[in-house]
């Protein structure tokens, strides 16, 4: 099995010899990948004059083939020439392709009125389906909630979701929210959650902060957030049993950072397995490597190494070593040297050292075709292509 016309391109590109790139991906034919990198190619001027208009067409030949990439950056390039319609037309398309990029701008579109009839329902549709993709889009729904609909509570519950990635600028817009907040806490218990929330972790605030969340109703973002200012607080205030019992009571009411909590604090294994199972269902990416660690403590490898797999693919390197050193020695399943390497390669990428001395002892024990097959999986060719290389001038 050798490198396809497509990912011999690639690896000219990566060779920065955009000629013989532009070359080998024509002749990859009718392949969606391809064309996107011809019209990157033609829209930077690498390997040729920069052209606009190649690019635009390699992109929608890319799109009529599924690319949701090329879709998306026809989208951009329609609604920057303010040619609004068809840009939307064309991030809808994204959407439809499963770009979460496409569906964050389709909303931002219908919630400003570009290309359509402003429209915020449909906005709103939009912009949660692409908040469970893209991060930037929680930004774009406290803006959303908070100059279109106005409810304060929910707007504060996406700033702070946009805090996570963008502090400074979700904390400005925190701070202006926080005198509406105080209006409606005195009717509404989402209002008092998220301004005590604010108060406590933004603000620094903590004794207006445990006055409000002490007063939620059993919300359980407040229960889990009073808990962690009990627990947290001066020594000489501090209540690990009471912080412990409210955080069971948030984790038990569906709140997955309280499971989180519970479950890394837990003194036994089984305990601990139980809350932070929760938490990685829940979608608490952190909670992965302390289950997958405890899994293994108790000798449930097979399931330890899905979890290891999954906390990899989400992009934490712990579990990406665990995952290739596990693939390579056999726990939880079978030797599988093509995965194993397949994270090794990837973890190359964080300039892991570690990763580059077990992929050149691996690399020893398998066929060519074994590892191209993990170069393609990591989208690493080129790393792949110098273990070869290396082989054979051996």
């Amino acid at each position: 099995m050798t490198w396809t016309a497509y990912e011999q391109g690639r690896l000219a590109v990566d060779r920065r010899d955009y000629g013989a790139a532009r070359e080998l991906l024509r002749e990859a034919g009718a392949d969606a990948a391809a064309m996107l990198l011809l019209g990157q190619l033609a829209g930077a001027g690498l390997g040729g004059p920069v052209d606009p208009e190649e690019k635009q067409a390699w992109y929608e030949r890319a799109a009529a083939l599924g690319s949701a990439e090329a879709a998306y950056n026809l989208g951009a390039i329609h609604a920057g020439a303010g040619r609004h319609a068809e840009g939307l037309a064309w991030y809808l398309r994204a959407a439809e392709l499963g770009d979460g990029g496409g569906l964050r701008m389709a909303g931002v579109m219908y919630a400003t009125g570009q290309g359509v009839p402003a429209d915020d329902r449909e906005a709103e549709r939009l912009l949660l389906a692409a908040a469970e993709r893209v991060p930037e889009a929680a930004f774009d729904l406290g803006a959303l909630y908070a100059y279109r609909r106005d409810d304060p509570a929910a707007a504060a519950r996406w700033y702070l979701e946009a805090a996570k990635e963008d502090g400074a600028r979700a904390l400005e817009h925190l701070e202006a929210l926080v005198p509406r907040l105080r209006e409606s806490a005195a009717t509404s218990t989402r209002a008092r959650t998220m301004l005590g929330v604010i108060l406590a972790f933004h603000l620094g605030e903590q004794a207006a902060a445990t006055a409000l969340l002490a007063d939620t109703d059993g919300d359980p973002e407040a229960l889990r957030s009073l808990a962690f200012l009990i627990a947290s607080g001066p020594e000489d205030r501090r209540d690990t049993a009471k912080a412990t019992a409210l955080y069971r009571m948030a984790a038990d009411a569906g709140d997955g950072y309280a499971a989180h909590n519970l479950g890394v604090t837990a003194t036994d294994p089984r305990a601990a397995v139980r809350w932070l199972r929760q938490a990685a269902e829940s979608g608490v990416h952190e909670s992965i490597p302390h289950l997958a660690n405890r899994l293994s403590e108790l000798d449930i490898d097979d399931e330890a190494l899905r979890w290891y797999v999954r906390g990899a693919e989400a992009g934490h390197t712990g579990c990406m070593f665990a995952a290739a050193c596990w693939y390579r020695d056999g726990f939880g399943g079978p030797v599988d040297r093509v995965r194993a390497l397949r994270w090794y390669l990837t973890l190359l990428g964080t300039g892991n050292g570690d990763a580059l001395h077990e992929a050149h002892q691996i690399v020893a024990l398998m066929s060519d075709d074994e590892i191209r097959e993990a170069g393609r999986l990591s989208g690493r060719l080129t790393d792949a292509e110098v273990f070869l290389a290396r082989r054979r001038a051996a």
